[in-house]
């Protein structure tokens, strides 16, 4: 039997990160920041609450960094399979990931010259550019409304969600023990200012729905 665990966007509307596990599979549903007060972002800080090594793939609704953001970190603490999203997502989060790193690099840059100062002990970035390359040569892009599959017996098929660029509504087909279930997952939908997004699709028949829905 399949089993969803949340792990972020709890209690909080950042740092969407899911762990869907099969009995063949292991996948992960978007690894965002956590962002917002001082309390909140210091979980980013916390260790991914199970084993990288585990996990067979990673799926990304959006490039959003409360929804890709901890992927460099995902990648430095050892993960090292593929990272599916849609092929604009794939565009667009190097930009987001790039500009999160340099962030960080001058925030810790600034703490340390304070700590310096104060005789305190200096402390890393969360993750550097080297780590968010090494994220990005993982990241595959895919068309929308094509499905296929990313382990075994698990495929997925990109919808458009109509919230930027690139984002998804991600339909999870899962084949186990001769009873196929389908998961529908999604991070932010739509967006009414935005002229040039089409409207959200669509999606019927699901038997799990996960959907985020702080807007």
């Amino acid at each position: 039997m399949s089993k969803l665990t949340f792990y972020g966007a709890i209690e909080g509307v950042t740092g969407s990160l899911y762990l869907l596990e099969s009995g063949q599979s292991r996948i992960l549903l978007d690894c965002g920041l956590f962002q917002g007060r001082r309390e909140e972002e210091s979980n980013n800080l916390k260790p991914l609450p199970f084993d990288v090594a585990d996990i067979d793939a990673v799926v990304l609704s959006h490039a959003h960094r409360d929804h890709s953001g901890r992927l460099p970190l995902l990648v430095k603490q050892g993960y090292g399979g593929p990272i599916y999203m849609t092929q604009p997502t794939s565009e667009l989060i190097a930009i987001l990931l790039k500009d999160a790193a340099s962030l960080q690099e001058r925030d810790v840059e600034w703490e340390n010259r304070r700590r310096r100062r104060s005789g305190k002990p200096e402390i890393d970035p969360l993750y550097t550019q080297d780590d968010v390359e090494a994220a990005l040569s993982l990241c595959a892009g895919r068309p929308y409304h094509q499905a296929f599959e990313i382990t075994r017996g698990i495929s997925v098929r990109f919808c458009d969600a109509g919230h930027i660029l690139g984002s998804s509504i991600v339909e999870v087909f899962i084949q186990e023990d001769g009873d196929p279930k389908k998961l529908v997952f999604s991070g932010d939908l739509g967006n009414s200012q935005a002229a040039l997004l089409r409207d959200p699709d669509i999606v019927e028949d699901a038997d799990i729905l996960l959907l985020e829905s702080t807007y």
